[in-house]
This record gives C-alpha cells, sequence and structure tokens, in this order.
C-alpha cells in the first residue's frame, strides 16, 4: 500500500544520500513516522557541535558544506565538498597551549578510519548508557582528497607552536577539575539545544532545494530559556519568502516536528520563527530563519528549485508544484465526514491510546486508496508535574516560548491521499473549530476524546460529528446458561436463543453505562491471532443487538499492547508502514472496507478509490 521509491525520494531529497541506500535504510524500519532519524541525546550534541563549525564557514557551495549526511546505525556519514569545510571542523579540535590554558572543545576527539576522519567524545563528557551506542561521526572529504594527511599538517601546525595536541582517543586525559563558565564552553551551551543542532545537520539539502539558494550561515545564541540558533538565508532573486521551507520544519516524518512561532514577510526580508512542542528535551530554544536578498553587485544566476516529495511536490515538473492538500493552502468548501470513536470507562475497556490507533489504522486505510484523512485527538490541560528537562540549563530563568499546536502529518500517503493528526484543548470553541476545520479539509476525519468519555460527554458534538462508534473488546456470545448447584456445577444447562443471548452480553458488556447521546453502533475488536469470522448464530445475535440500538458495524484486528518508551513508536502499524505479523495489512484492509460498506453503502469499492487516486486531483 506503499510506494518504497516515494519514501526514499522524500527522505534523500532533504539527506542527499543515495536513492539506493536511502532505500536501504528505510528497508529496515518497522514505521515510516519518521524517515530521517532522531540522534540520541549524546550522539546530537557530537553533532551539533560539528554544525556550529560548519554553519561559520564562508564560501561554501552547499549548505553547511555537506553533500550528503547519511544515518548509519546510531552515527552520521558526512560527506563535505571542499577541504575548507574539514579544516573548519579542525579548529574545535582541544590542544593546550605553552602557557597552559586549553583551547578548542575540551574532550573532542578525531582519528583517521580508513579514507575518513571519525569525531568522538571522550568518555568523561557524556553519560555512559548500555542503551547507546558511542557518539560518533564519520566525515568523507571530496574525492582524491587524503583527510589524514590534512590532519597530520593540522597537527603539525599545532605542536610546531608549542603547543601540546589533546584530540588523540588513545591517550587518555582525564578531563577538567571544575566545569568551565558556559559563556566559554561551547558543549555546555549546545546542551540546551542540541536536538535542534542535529536536526538540522541530519537535513543539510533542504536549503538548497528552496528557489534562489544562495549561501547560509549559522549561528547560536544564548538566551535566558536556553540556546537559539539564527539562519541567515541568502536568497538570489526578488522573491525572500518560500511557504516549503516552513512546510518542512514543521513537518514530522521528514523535518524537524517544530511550530510557527511568529512569522513577518516584507519585500527584503522574511523572518520565521520556530519552537518546539512543550516537553521535548535538548529542545530548549528558538529557531530563527532570516531570509534577505543576496548582497552582490553581480547579477546572480537564480537557482531553480528542487521537489520536495515529502510535501507534495511532483516529480518531472520544470518547477515543483505543490500537493494543493497542503494544510497551510487554502481550504476550499468541502463535504468530509467526521466520525466520533469511544470507549467504554472500565478496567477492560478500550482506552484512549487504543482508539487513536485504531483511528489512525483505519485513515491510513482510506489515506492509501486516495482520500484525505486526519485524526483529532483531544486532551486537557497540560499536567503541573512533569519530569525535569536534564538538558536545562543553569542560566535558563525562563521557559522556552510557547506554541500552539498544528496539523501534523503522520505518514507520507500515495497521492492525492493524506495522513494527518491535530491534538486539540478540549473545550468547545477549539474543538469545534477542529472540527469544522476537518470537515472541509478533509474526505474522513476521526474524533477522539481525551478520555474514555462515552457517559460523561456533557454536551453532543453536534452537526460536526456525523457517526459516534463504540470501540469494544469483541467477547464471545453466550449460547448456554449453567445450572449452579450446592453440590457442584450441574452438567445441564439452558440454550439460550439469539435474542436472550444478545441481553445477556449487552447486560455484561455495556449494562453498567448508558451513553448520553445515541449510539451510530460498535466496532468489535477481534484478537488478530482469532480472525474468525461469526456464524448464523453470531449474526442472528448482532440483529438482535441492533434492535437495541447497538448495531454491530464491524470487526477490526486487535493490536498488540502499546509499549511506550526509547525505542518504540507512539504511531500503530498501518497499511503505511511495512508488513507486520499482527495485524497484517490483508486484516486491517478487510476490516476497514467492512466499516466503509455499513457507514456509506453508496460509496465505491476500494478497487475504484485506489484507480481514481491514479488521476491527481485538485480539492
Amino acid at each position: 500500500m506503499y510506494s518504497i521509491d516515494q519514501i526514499s525520494n522524500a527522505a534523500a531529497q532533504l539527506t542527499g544520500e543515495s536513492l539506493e541506500g536511502a532505500r536501504l535504510r528505510l528497508g529496515a524500519l518497522q514505521r515510516f513516522d519518521q524517515l530521517v532519524p532522531a540522534a540520541s541525546a549524546d550522539q546530537a550534541l557530537l553533532e551539533s557541535a560539528l554544525a556550529s563549525a560548519l554553519g561559520a564557514v564562508e564560501g561554501q557551495t552547499r549548505p553547511f558544506g555537506v553533500r550528503e549526511a547519511k544515518p548509519v546505525d546510531e552515527g552520521l556519514v558526512l560527506r563535505v565538498e571542499r577541504a575548507e569545510d574539514v579544516q573548519a571542523l579542525f579548529r574545535l579540535l582541544p590542544y593546550r597551549t605553552r602557557k597552559g590554558p586549553w583551547r578548542g572543545v575540551r574532550g573532542l576527539t578525531v582519528r583517521s578510519d580508513g579514507a575518513r576522519l571519525r569525531f568522538g567524545f571522550r568518555t568523561w563528557l557524556y553519560e555512559r548508557s548500555w542503551r547507546s551506542a558511542t557518539p560518533s561521526v564519520w566525515v568523507a572529504g571530496p574525492h582524491g582528497e587524503d583527510l589524514a594527511a590534512l590532519l597530520g599538517a593540522h597537527e603539525e601546525q599545532i605542536r610546531a607552536a608549542g603547543h601540546s595536541v589533546q584530540w588523540d582517543p588513545q591517550r587518555p586525559e582525564p578531563g577538567p577539575k571544575r566545569q568551565e563558565p558556559a559563556t566559554r564552553s561551547l558543549v555546555r551551551q549546545l546542551t540546551a539545544s542540541y536536538a535542534m543542532g542535529s536536526a538540522l545537520l541530519r537535513r543539510p539539502r533542504l536549503w538548497d532545494s528552496l528557489a534562489g539558494y544562495a549561501g547560509l550561515r549559522v549561528d547560536t545564541r544564548m538566551a535566558d530559556y536556553g540556546l537559539d540558533w539564527l539562519i541567515e538565508r541568502s536568497v538570489a532573486g526578488a522573491q525572500v519568502h518560500d511557504a516549503r521551507l516552513i512546510e518542512v520544519l514543521t513537518d514530522h516524518v521528514v523535518g524537524c516536528g517544530l511550530r510557527v512561532l511568529d512569522h513577518a514577510c516584507g519585500t527584503e526580508e522574511c523572518t520565521v520563527e520556530l519552537a518546539p512542542r512543550p516537553g521535548m528535551w535538548g529542545w530548549r530554544g528558538v529557531l530563527t530563519v532570516r531570509s534577505r536578498p543576496a548582497s552582490s553587485g553581480l547579477p546572480l544566476q537564480v537557482p531553480r528549485p528542487r521537489p520536495l516529495t515529502a510535501i507534495g511536490d511532483q516529480l518531472g515538473l520544470s518547477r515543483p508544484q505543490t500537493s494543493p492538500s497542503s494544510r497551510d493552502s487554502a481550504v476550499p468548501d468541502g463535504g468530509g465526514a467526521v466520525i466520533q470513536l469511544t470507549g467504554v470507562p472500565c478496567a477492560g475497556g478500550v482506552g484512549r491510546d487504543d482508539l487513536s490507533w485504531v483511528a489512525e489504522q483505519i485513515a491510513a486505510v482510506w489515506a492509501a486508496q486516495g482520500l484525505a484523512t486526519a485524526v483529532v485527538l483531544t486532551r486537557g490541560l497540560e499536567p503541573r508535574f512533569s519530569f525535569s528537562d536534564p538538558g536545562q540549563p543553569a542560566w535558563a530563568t525562563a521557559p522556552v516560548p510557547d506554541t500552539v499546536p498544528c496539523w501534523r502529518r503522520l505518514r507520507i500517503a500515495p497521492p492525492p491521499g493524506g495522513l494527518w493528526s491535530l491534538e486539540a484543548l478540549c473545550d468547545d470553541e477549539t474543538v469545534a473549530s477542529a472540527l469544522a476545520y476537518a470537515r472541509r479539509a478533509f474526505d474522513r476525519a476521526f474524533l477522539i476524546g481525551k478520555a474514555a468519555d462515552w457517559p460523561y460527554e456533557e454536551q453532543p458534538c453536534g452537526p460536526l460529528v456525523d457517526a459516534r462508534i463504540l470501540v469494544h473488546r469483541a467477547e464471545p456470545y453466550g449460547r448456554h446458561i449453567p445450572l449452579p448447584t450446592e453440590a457442584g456445577p450441574d452438567t445441564r444447562a439452558v440454550t439460550l436463543t439469539p435474542a436472550e443471548s444478545a441481553v445477556q452480553w449487552r447486560q455484561q458488556e455495556l449494562g453498567r453505562w448508558a451513553p448520553r447521546h445515541p449510539l451510530t453502533g460498535m466496532l468489535l475488536l477481534n484478537p488478530a491471532s482469532q480472525d474468525v469470522p461469526p456464524d448464523a448464530f453470531d449474526l442472528a445475535v448482532e440483529d438482535q443487538l441492533d434492535r437495541y440500538g447497538t448495531p454491530v458495524l464491524g470487526r477490526f484486528p486487535l493490536n498488540r499492547g502499546i509499549i511506550c518508551g526509547p525505542g518504540h513508536s507512539t504511531h500503530p502499524p498501518t497499511v503505511l508502514d511495512p508488513q507486520t505479523e499482527r495485524p497484517n495489512h490483508a486484516q486491517m484492509l478487510a476490516a476497514t472496507e467492512a466499516l466503509t460498506r455499513r457507514l456509506w453503502p453508496d460509496s465505491p469499492p476500494a478497487t475504484e478509490l485506489v484507480r481514481d487516486a491514479q488521476v491527481p486531483q485538485h480539492r
């Protein structure tokens, strides 16, 4: 249901890696919800240190001087364009002067590794963990450039000045006895927002994919909440604004997942400020991108933009054409459907996380069939208690500027399909606004409450919701009632009719709760390993349940237990991800198609939707 070529293009266009390399790397993933992996904390700190040096070099032909940034296992391989960019990294290397003071980034190491250089940290500079590998960045130079000779020449220059080289990882160095002031320590400063610098370095080809790329300069600045990253972007041509820049930086699948804090555009300058969503460790800072016309007396040739598949640009055209389904574009008046999923609030009921997984899996099937789909998740106020950010610097006296939640892409779907999500604050006005937008912008959208709110909703969502579906675990319908006795169980039993079995099932499963508002029906979750179709008796019971106002609209495979933590995705397996054993693509497709037929009997079958999706449609 997904296109490996499409997602490989989307990743390679930002990292610069080859399409074959991107295919091999992405083929090993279990989810396609993050195509450019985020580095671990220690690895990101190392990458941000290198990014700060590469971003300050003048005369580069490519952003950061990097042609390719290829994630490899837990590390990163950089292929730089010029020897000058490698020498800029050498200026970070630590050495001790004849008079005693240190220069460079103390604790940074480098050694030759074949034709490449391997940068790393000494163990006392980072927290070693059995879960994370040693931070490493391999740097490859231009073709034919001997990087080992460059490093040797730099070492000879340092020694000739009477200084002591301190970057060899084979030579032990105990580390400082006391901590350097933050104003003089690059590592201490970068600890506040190491993830931001790493995210920029891992997507170097974003900038020269934009129209009129003429140069880039990166700087950092301490703030009262952390460390800001500032990018001065030079543009050849009159157009300094490019909406695609914001789309990628705010994208969660291939971009940095930031939120727009402020955006001011004029004829001579366009400034956009972006900040992370709350609770993100290692992102204590604001990214400011300032785009200005290139300062040159000579006429500059305006570079043409390159397509970015992740945000809907089409390949093979003279200039990129962005898909009209972008969330930032003007939204035409549509007639999409909104479906609310809810569950029974009990120990064995279906929780909010399970509901959101089911909604995402069903919406992914529709997206693969060419529909624009969305999942709206309502949430309460942010909890007062939270674990402290280990990267919060000592100088931070203010919180990171707050941002407003925005629509986020969940997967890259074959065009014209789309899969999006929004977390909305649970108040009537915000939810109503989000649902009204979802109805206009999407073909089908789901609403998930902040909790198991089936019996507790005070106000119905009114005309903004077309259907309310109760999601419940499938339990077998009783066919007999045993006759208990004091002497023990009786071998005799009373056989139940379908009507009696329906009353018994409804009383046992739903009898203690009553919905405040009418339900459209139920969606039962079957264990994926027990995917057995209902027999004649089960169908007769469900006919009786229909009489009681709880028709069974379909069945969906039950997911495995949801595991939260490092190394585990917060998203379920979908048909837009690699095949999984449980539930598999065939189960999700069949279950979604059956539910679709019950909700919209007149809708075309999936085969017709897929065939129609081959032709781009303007929404």
